[in-house]
């Protein structure tokens, strides 16, 4: 992935909380991974159709990724949700 040279980086272990990545964020692209054994989650906030946006689960020494293909775009409408006893390492481009 080739980034532009005013690419900034936002990293943080989430723990027993949530994030929502909203377009005022300007994120392009993130990854979400677990370190523990609890399970963590992410859900968009978006309907196709009848069908409404639900969680992913994201188990131990799993990871979740979205790249917007665009530099145009940004991601918009993701929540990230560590609970109690999970911890998500997060890392973001903007």
């Amino acid at each position: 992935m080739t980034l532009p040279l005013n690419a900034k980086l936002f990293t943080t272990a989430l723990t027993d909380s949530s994030l929502t990545i909203n377009s005022s964020d300007g994120i392009c692209a993130i990854t979400v991974y677990n370190t523990t054994s609890t399970a963590g989650s992410v859900t968009g906030d978006q309907q196709i159709q009848s069908t409404t946006s639900s969680a992913i689960s994201i188990g131990e020494n799993e990871s979740y990724n979205v790249t917007i293909p665009s530099s145009k775009q940004v991601i918009d409408g993701l929540t990230i949700t560590a609970p109690s006893g999970c911890t998500l390492n997060i890392t973001a481009i903007r």
